[in-house]
């Protein structure tokens, strides 16, 4: 879906400080973080690196596990560690 409509708005001053704390925090830019509201979900907080240098000794670690039930145990934990890191929360819809 091309972006082709423009939008001009005006916010406070401490609603903009907000909004560019919030877009700071998550790495995303301004529009990105509101077309996600938009879309129904509050984007989360950008992981701090230490996130990412444990998940990739984790995952490089699953590839020396033999047992198959384990490794599966053990990708299903690191996908939900991901999730709960990464993916952003639905907004629920009153």
């Amino acid at each position: 879906m091309g972006k082709t409509v423009k939008l001009t708005i005006r916010l406070s001053p401490e609603d903009m400080a907000l909004l560019k704390s919030r877009t700071t925090k998550t790495r995303l830019s301004q529009s990105g973080y509101l077309r996600a509201l938009i879309r129904g979900y509050v984007p989360k907080a950008y992981p701090p690196e230490i996130y990412f240098e444990v998940l990739q000794k984790l995952n490089r670690a699953s590839g020396t596990v033999a047992d198959p039930v384990i490794y599966r145990e053990l990708l299903g934990a690191l996908r939900t560690l991901q999730e709960a890191v990464t993916v952003p929360a639905k907004i629920e819809d009153t």
